[in-house]
């Protein structure tokens, strides 16, 4: 069974997570899956950020390492 939860997200959120999709059947949930790597040490998300070069920012960067961090 697939449990779903709601998300709010802004206009410009939407439309960015839109873009990724790789065609009008692929699910939001599968974009995430697809995009954002499922880490679980600061060295495998060192590697994740690597393959974001250039289309996630510092601030991001930082904020992604300290969840790991934290965990």
């Amino acid at each position: 069974m697939i449990m779903s939860k709601t998300v709010s997200l802004s206009d410009e959120a939407y439309d960015r997570l839109k873009k990724w999709k790789s065609n009008d059947d692929e699910s939001f949930s599968s974009v995430v899956l697809r995009t954002i790597p499922s880490v679980a040490t600061p060295e495998e998300l060192r590697e994740a950020i690597n393959k974001f070069k250039g289309r996630l920012s510092d601030e991001d960067a930082d904020i992604m390492t300290k969840s790991v961090e934290e965990d």
